[in-house]
């Protein structure tokens, strides 16, 4: 039954499997066992919605696992807690993801409130201390034109309090206001990304309303399986459409033969951005920095924006490539196509395999790409903020879909 449930059946006699067929095949057999704690680890890459949807159907019934998911949509609709490990802290958040944001937004909000606070209350003791150091300065002076015998004379005589002692009363004073200062509790600023966006104009894009088409396109592989027939393809000018399907039923092949650019008319403005899997393109012998500035178009300063919008700290980017982890080495590899000179960007998965906080960043920043954009994703929640078209691939043609739908 649980084989049946992931489409496993029609595998069976099979000499290889696709990426989404092997997970769903190590899906079935992890859930025909029972336990009473699963721990699955990002379940849903290379799943087609299908096997997304099959995978929550089985995890209603599941009394207790701990999941490792960037799918945002699966977190929301199966988890009721939330465990996040950030700057060397694990903490623990009660409700779904969605829930988990709000918290973190309030505990942004309060900490940016504190802030002000503190900075607002440093600010009018630090004056305050000022000005008790320079009235303490000038009540220790003697008046112009009286001697310092006369001065004796006036602090010894005087029936009120003498000059110096007022000075020492006022130092007194200030230095206990310097003591509120050092025993106050030091509020740090929230983090906030910067706002800073590459110039797009520096790409050159090409101002033709349709950026690529094929009005009859057919392939069929050496092997016989056809794949398009006759099949319409027409990606417009400023679009981020995302290419949905199936698993199997074209999506890749379709981006393969945009990049081969046999099949496929593509406006010769257009400057195509592809994210290579095995990201060959970085070079291990470069630090961070360099390597995003080695075929960037965009200014110094915007290239170390690039690189703080995604994630990478000051001293971050001073790091050789060689020693980046699997999701660094892929955020790197993004800020290499927002700084070049790409005004198109085809992207198959791009968010496989990286945690959230990256998801997010890469999303935040293709959220408002300015280029045309053809992308695969199995994220819906990556997908709802992305996308602004979608074409859908079944029965080998490519067809419009409409997203609210989706």
């Amino acid at each position: 039954m649980i084989l049946r449930m992931f489409g496993v059946k029609e595998l069976e006699g099979s000499k290889s499997v696709s990426g989404g067929e092997g997970t769903r095949l190590r899906l079935a057999e992890l859930f025909s066992k029972e336990s009473p704690l699963y721990l699955i680890d990002e379940p849903t890459s290379h799943l087609d919605a299908e096997g997304v949807e099959y995978l929550a159907q089985r995890l209603w019934s599941i009394e207790t696992f701990v999941l490792v998911s960037h799918d945002r949509e699966l977190l929301d609709a199966q988890c009721d807690s939330i465990i996040e490990i950030e700057h060397g802290e694990v903490n623990r958040y009660e409700g779904n993801y969605s829930s988990y944001l709000e918290q973190k937004k309030r505990a942004f909000e309060r900490a940016s409130f504190e802030y002000e606070q503190y900075i607002g209350e440093m600010e009018r003791l630090t004056s305050a201390y000022r000005v008790k150091k320079e009235q303490a300065k000038n009540a220790a002076k003697k008046p112009r034109g009286m001697s310092s015998s006369e001065a004796k004379v006036r602090d010894f005589s005087s029936m009120r309090r003498s000059p110096k002692g007022k000075a020492k009363g006022l130092e007194r004073s200030a230095e206990n206001i310097k003591k509120r200062m050092e025993h106050m509790e030091v509020k740090e600023k929230p983090k906030e990304l910067p706002k800073i966006r590459p110039l797009f104009s520096l790409t050159d894009p090409p101002r033709n309303p349709v950026i690529m088409e094929a009005e009859s396109l057919s392939f069929t592989y050496p092997n016989g399986r056809e794949i398009f027939r006759n099949a319409v393809f027409r990606l417009m000018r400023g679009s981020r459409t995302v290419l949905l399907g199936e698993n199997g039923s074209g999506k890749t092949t379709l981006i393969r033969l945009i990049l081969e650019g046999k099949l496929i008319r593509t406006v010769p403005k257009a400057k195509l951005g592809y994210l290579k899997q095995d990201l060959s393109d970085l070079d291990d012998t470069l630090t961070v920095l360099e390597c995003a500035a080695e075929t960037s178009v965009q200014s110094p300063t915007v290239v170390r924006n690039i690189l703080a919008r995604l994630l990478f700290t000051a001293r971050d980017i001073e790091k050789p490539v060689s020693v980046l982890s699997g999701g660094e080495r892929v955020r790197l590899a993004f800020a290499r196509i927002f700084l070049s000179d790409a005004n198109v960007l085809v992207l198959d998965e791009p968010t496989n395999y990286l945690d959230i906080p990256s998801v997010e960043a890469i999303q935040a920043m293709l959220a408002v790409y300015e280029g045309t954009m053809l992308f695969t994703s199995h994220d819906k929640t990556f997908v709802r903020a992305v996308a602004t078209d979608a074409l859908l691939i079944e029965n080998k043609k490519i067809v419009e879909y409409d997203l609210s739908d989706y």
